[in-house]
């Protein structure tokens, strides 16, 4: 009988035994034995290398399929380098998101660069000789050669110039200041969102230099126009042959909210491409359009992705017909040797007219005509009887030295379309690329 109290005593005192806390996850353990600058190290330009070392990369995961803009791929780095994994699957990112800490095992991968760029996957696809690739790692084999460890790393670009990037910064996100996309790129689609056709924008750094922005046709993100002013991108670099291109992960990447960069003494007082406006009535960036009789306005229209104003009396019924477009006040207190540029277009010409204007005391109210206004002397599209002019024609530089102070600029429109069969003067216009610049 003691015996068996004892026994109960001792069984009890292992019931009441207080277990530790379980051990934070922190994946698999396995530890590289590789960077992954060693790796690429290893890899002679245009050729193809089967690796057979039980070695082991591990990086964090830079970018991810999330947005559609790296296709069938992840991008790992580690503090010495980074690379591009094929995969042949999607929706990689539940499983390999940006931010998971990411080992790789090497042995049965090849390595191989496709147009430059240096990848690693499951074999070389020769069907197209004069452009063999890498072949993505089939899904079955993933858990095989990805081993997945930690998430929610903490990933800090590569703070870089322009000119510094080089092939050892491939696959590596980097973040580079001073951009702005190119001039006749601004207010562009990343990409053709209809067509589903990749875009390259060019982006130039204030000190010189350009570099491609690409983006997939596919891209959530595709259809966003691209921002107009200066400041930072952040991206995964590449390269496609002799070209240099960022790859971004979406338009948060893309903080471009400072000032565009200034050619030295020169001030870009007005500009003004109508990209950032919406097809309809103009009423943005401070643009205002009134009609003084006739009740036609300018409105934004685009042809092949480039927008501008545009005015006609055709079918408006109107025997009179006189519209404004009227800029924003422009400050001419703090340049010299100021001059206004634009171009024009006109189509089916039959005697309307297009006017440029500057008044010192307009008031911004919706009564132009009771301002005093001074006629430019423009060269202004005109002529095109059977069709839009093919080309835009310059104004040249128009000279606005003699004025002073805050200034508005306005294009007048007059034209008429009675009833009767006489005195119709439709004449379509387009304005486009109005800038003020100064010393």
């Amino acid at each position: 009988m003691g015996y068996v109290c004892c026994a109960c005593l001792l069984f009890c005192a292992h019931c009441n035994k207080k277990f530790d806390e379980p051990p934070v996850y922190r994946g698999p353990d396995i530890r590289p034995n590789m960077g992954i600058r060693e790796l690429r190290n290893r890899h002679t330009p245009g050729n193809f290398e089967y690796l057979t070392e039980d070695s082991v990369i591990e990086g964090i995961v830079v970018a991810d399929d999330s947005r559609d803009n790296f296709y069938k791929s992840v991008v790992i780095q580690d503090s010495t380098g980074g690379i591009t994994i094929r995969l042949d699957g999607f929706g990689l990112y539940t499983d390999y998101p940006v931010g998971r800490r990411l080992a790789v095992k090497l042995r049965g991968l090849w390595m191989g660069d496709y147009a430059g760029m240096l990848q690693l996957g499951a074999g070389v696809d020769r069907s197209v000789p004069a452009y063999p690739e890498i072949i993505p790692i089939p899904v079955p084999l993933f858990n095989r050669f990805l081993v997945k460890k930690e998430l929610n790393q903490p990933i800090v670009p590569k703070q870089v110039r322009l000119d510094e990037l080089a092939d050892s910064l491939q696959s590596c996100l980097v973040k580079i200041d001073q951009l702005e996309f190119a001039v006749n790129d601004t207010g562009k689609t990343y990409a053709d969102v209809v067509n589903r056709i990749s875009a390259n924008l060019t982006v130039k750094a204030c000190s010189g230099g350009n570099v491609y922005v690409r983006t997939s046709g596919f891209a959530r993100f595709a259809s966003a126009r691209v921002p107009r002013g200066n400041g930072s991108i952040t991206a995964v670099y590449s390269v496609f042959r002799y070209d240099k291109q960022l790859l971004i992960r979406d338009t948060s990447d893309v903080q471009l909210t400072g000032l565009r960069c200034r050619p030295p003494g020169i001030k870009e007082l007005l500009i003004e491409d109508f990209e950032q406006q919406t097809n309809g009535v103009v009423g943005d960036n401070g643009w205002k359009t009134i009609a003084e009789s006739g009740d036609q306005l300018f409105l934004i229209n685009s042809t092949q992705g480039n927008r501008y104003a545009e005015i006609s009396a055709f079918a408006t019924g109107k025997p009179v017909l006189v519209s404004w477009l009227i800029s924003p006040p422009v400050n001419l207190s703090n340049s010299a040797n100021e001059i206004l540029r634009f171009v024009t277009k006109d189509g089916y010409d039959n005697g309307a007219t297009l006017q440029v204007l500057v008044s010192g005391n307009y008031d911004g109210a919706n009564a132009p005509w009771k301002a005093r206004w001074t006629p430019l002397r423009a060269l202004i599209s005109k002529g095109s009887v059977s069709s839009i002019n093919a080309g835009w024609v310059s104004s040249g530089d128009i000279s606005l030295s003699t004025f002073s102070g805050t200034v508005h600029i306005a294009f007048r429109y007059e034209g008429a379309d009675p009833v009767s069969i006489f005195d119709h003067r439709t004449t379509r216009f387009q304005i486009d690329d109005v800038r003020v610049l100064g010393n």
